[in-house]
C-alpha cells in the first residue's frame, strides 16, 4: 500500500513539474519574440533619425555673429539711402580746410562739395565735429559701385584691410542691399560697422575718443 501511494505521489508530481517546463518554456519563447522585435522596432528608429555624413555635412551652416568691438583701424564712412551707395570723403574734406590753417582767414563753417555738403563745428584743441548734408539723388546704384573699376573697388585697393574698415549709415530702405554689401566685404576679410538712420537723422561724425566709439567695426 505504500508502495502505490509513493508511487503515485511521484508520478502526481513528475506531472506538475512537466507542466512548469511547458509554462517557463512558453513565457521564455514569448520573451525572445518581444526581444528581437524591439531589437528590429529599434534599429528602425536610428537608420531613421541618424542623418547620414552627407546630409549632416549638407546642413551646416556658418553663423557670423556681428558683435562690435574697439578698433585703432581708419573708419571709412558711407551712407545707404535709396539703395544708392554715397562715400564720405574725409580726406577731400581736410585738404580744402588745410588751406585755411596758414591763412588769415577763419575756418569756414559750410563746405560744398559735388554730392553732398559739410557743417563744420569746431571744439577746443583739434576736436571737431562734421556733418554730412547729401544732395538730393546723391550716391550711385550697386550695379554701378561693385564694377571693375567701381567705387568699391577703388575704396578697397586704395585702403587696405589691415588698416581700414567700413562704416555704414543705412536707411531702412537699403537694408537688403546692406548685407549683400556686407557680405561681399567680409568675403574680403574687411570690418564693417552699421547704424540705421532715417531721412531726418544728422550724419554727423566727431573727433575724441569718446566719440569714435559710436563708429566700431563689428
Amino acid at each position: 500500500m505504500r508502495n502505490k501511494r509513493g508511487y503515485l505521489g511521484d508520478l502526481q508530481g513528475f506531472i506538475n513539474l512537466d507542466s512548469l517546463v511547458d509554462i517557463v518554456s512558453n513565457n521564455v519563447g514569448i520573451l525572445v519574440i518581444l526581444a528581437v522585435f524591439m531589437a528590429m522596432f529599434s534599429l528602425l528608429e536610428k537608420s531613421e533619425q541618424v542623418p547620414t555624413t552627407e546630409q549632416s555635412i549638407e546642413n551646416i551652416e556658418k553663423l557670423k555673429i556681428p558683435w562690435s568691438h574697439v578698433s585703432q583701424k581708419n573708419n571709412l564712412l558711407l551712407l545707404l539711402r535709396n539703395d544708392r551707395l554715397l562715400f564720405f570723403d574725409r580726406a577731400l574734406v581736410y585738404q580744402r580746410l588745410k588751406k585755411y590753417l596758414s591763412g588769415s582767414d577763419p575756418l569756414p563753417t559750410n563746405i560744398s562739395l559735388d554730392q553732398y555738403s559739410i557743417e563744420l563745428t569746431a571744439g577746443g584743441g583739434h576736436a571737431h565735429c562734421l556733418e554730412f548734408f547729401p544732395s538730393p539723388g546723391a550716391g550711385q546704384w550697386w550695379h554701378q559701385v561693385s564694377q571693375h573699376n567701381g567705387l568699391m573697388q577703388t575704396l578697397m585697393k586704395k585702403y587696405p584691410t589691415e588698416e581700414n574698415y567700413f562704416f555704414f549709415w543705412v536707411d531702412p530702405d537699403s537694408f537688403d542691399l546692406f548685407r549683400e554689401i556686407r557680405k561681399s566685404l567680409w568675403e574680403k576679410r574687411f570690418e564693417v560697422g552699421w547704424k540705421p538712420v532715417r531721412i531726418e537723422s544728422p550724419l554727423r561724425y566727431c573727433s575724441g575718443d569718446d566719440q569714435t566709439r559710436r563708429f566700431q567695426p563689428q
